[in-house]
């Protein structure tokens, strides 16, 4: 029983890989990639994020209290193209995430009950 465990965990390991792989080589993965280096090279708008995540973290430390900030700053970053384009792909980079989650969580669900 115990090898046909392991030969099960090798399994699910290489099919996971196997689906890591296929993310990371789409369109939508590798274009994510580019644009981030194109935004890095932009001083301002890297500025915009760090001050858009930091207020996130106070939002989530300060009991959700006010977004103000955070909607003003998330407006000034929609304004920029290179950001919404690469928002654009990292939702569907994340979808395809969320989509393997949703069945790995089902088949798991299904192998233990």
């Amino acid at each position: 029983m115990l090898k046909h465990g392991a030969w099960m965990v090798k399994d699910l390991n290489k099919a996971l890989e196997d689906v890591i792989s296929v993310i990371m080589k789409s369109d939508d993965y590798q274009t994510c990639l580019k644009l981030k280096e194109k935004m890095k090279k932009n001083k301002e708008l890297m500025e915009l994020i760090e001050k858009l995540k930091l207020e996130q973290k106070d939002f989530v430390r300060n009991g959700y209290q006010s977004k103000d900030k955070i909607n003003e700053l998330q407006e000034k970053l929609y304004q920029i193209p290179i950001y919404v384009i690469y928002m654009q792909h990292l939702e569907k980079v994340n979808d395809m995430i969320c989509y393997i989650e949703d069945d790995l969580n089902h088949y798991f669900y299904q192998l233990f009950n």
